[in-house]
């Protein structure tokens, strides 16, 4: 399951995972539609990210009475240098979970479930939405400003591996 992850040591809280995902997926700078995000402890400064797992959890598609969050399976191609990119090569296959919104009656109850609080209900569009890889490159990875440090990163496990040689 490719999935982002956004390390606690290495992130500064900068937002532009953020600001990046709500320009790809709403054409504008708005973080409180973003599909992932971090916060800071202002006692502690500790970095906290918010990501979903997409099928490593599937939470909410196990909780979803319509079956309105499906599985889509993806090539994810990340733009940019990252640590780990010798790791899945070029690209890397695997699935995510999506939202059909022709389903979806926003019930609420993926919400509910979600441990990690990325699945929630779009202001505009009252239906729910979460990260979908922006259909497989990811802008939180592309646009992550540090760039000796990538915060943000794509992560793979040994399904996807063999996915990807089959």
């Amino acid at each position: 399951m490719p999935h982002v992850m956004i390390s606690r040591k290495k992130c500064t809280g900068c937002h532009m995972c953020e600001l990046a995902c709500s320009a790809y997926h709403e054409g504008a700078y708005r973080p409180s539609v973003a599909r992932l995000f971090s916060e800071c402890n202002p006692t502690t400064a500790e970095i906290k990210g918010h990501t979903c797992l997409q099928t490593g959890c599937a939470k909410c598609q196990e909780a979803c009475p319509n079956d309105a969050i499906v599985t889509k399976r993806i090539t994810v191609t990340p733009k940019g240098f990252f640590e780990n990119k010798e790791k899945v090569g070029d690209s890397v296959e695997g699935y995510v979970l999506v939202v059909d919104e022709e389903k979806c009656t926003n019930c609420g109850e993926c919400y509910e479930v979600c441990p990690t609080g990325v699945i929630h209900e779009h202001p505009d569009r009252e239906v729910a939405f979460k990260c979908d890889l922006c259909d497989g490159e990811p802008q939180c990875i592309a646009f992550c400003q540090n760039k000796y440090v990538y915060a943000v990163d794509l992560k793979v496990d040994k399904k996807d591996k063999e996915l990807a040689k089959a």
